[in-house]
């Protein structure tokens, strides 16, 4: 089963969304964004670093032996990814390879005691090295590449810089997911059954954290695949667009598709 990824989204986010109106976030989000990406970089300017076509891997000498690997990994999906979403970074994407939980947790604010595989925030992702969870014996390159974070997180930071930061987190996770599955046929929460009816767009938009969360990341997979099943990779392309202009996520599924997102999810089985 793969492990918990995690979308980390800081408070002031949401102040902001709170302060402002669409528009106004996100024009003001890409601001603050550079900011706190500064802030991380300088957190781990003493780590070592390898370059790649699109991406900077940060790393301590204990994970100079995974540097081939992540960079492997990552170059082998991007421009799948970018193709998918319809937008490629302009910067080198910044990989962190962490050799312990607790520094990736206080340099990326996480919950004490919330360990997570991989978190992508404000322009930079971060990972827990491999050795932490990939068991000897396993095989290293398959485990990685299926198993891994990286693009699960990789989209993410595309979502994030079409939207602007303006997405509820059951989007952009169900879209992480949705590529993966485009990748290497991953299907998350195959097996799990709701307890009762799936979850609706307002419990999903409201109370995604505190939903169980295999089924409520399971529903999030079951519904953007369903866009893409019936409106196709550039409704999706379109919908993030609007999101960067300042709509909310009901305003553009209705513009694009024409149909009410509320009740297009209650159409999607469970």
């Amino acid at each position: 089963m793969k492990k918990k990824n995690i979308t980390i989204i800081i408070l002031l986010i949401f102040l902001f969304g709170l302060i402002f109106n669409n528009k106004l976030m996100s024009f003001a989000y890409p601001v603050y964004k550079n900011i706190a990406k500064t802030k991380i970089e300088n957190n781990v300017k003493n780590y070592k670093t390898a370059y790649s076509k699109h991406f900077i891997i940060k790393y301590t000498d204990s994970d100079s032996k995974y540097v081939d690997l992540i960079i492997e990994t990552a170059e082998k999906h991007y421009y799948d990814v970018v193709n998918d979403l319809g937008y490629m970074p302009t910067d080198k994407t910044m990989i962190i390879v962490y050799p312990t939980p607790y520094k990736m947790n206080r340099d990326f604010s996480l919950v004490k005691g919330d360990d997570a595989m991989g978190i992508y925030l404000v322009g930079i992702i971060s990972i827990q090295s491999p050795a932490l969870w990939i068991k000897p014996g396993q095989n290293l390159k398959e485990v990685f590449e299926k198993e891994g974070p990286v693009v699960h997180e990789f989209t993410h930071l595309i979502v994030d810089d079409i939207a602007k930061g303006n997405y509820p987190v059951w989007f952009t996770e169900g879209l992480a997911l949705l590529e993966e599955y485009r990748q290497d046929k991953y299907e998350w929460g195959e097996g799990y059954n709701y307890n009762d009816k799936p979850y609706t767009l307002k419990q999903l938009t409201d109370d995604f954290d505190t939903l169980d969360e295999m089924l409520a990341y399971k529903r999030a997979f079951q519904v953007t695949k369903a866009i893409s099943d019936k409106y196709g990779m550039s409704t999706i392309r379109s919908i993030l667009k609007d999101l960067g202009n300042g709509m909310n996520l009901k305003e553009s599924f209705y513009k694009e598709t024409g149909e009410e997102l509320d009740s297009f999810v209650l159409s999607v089985k469970g």
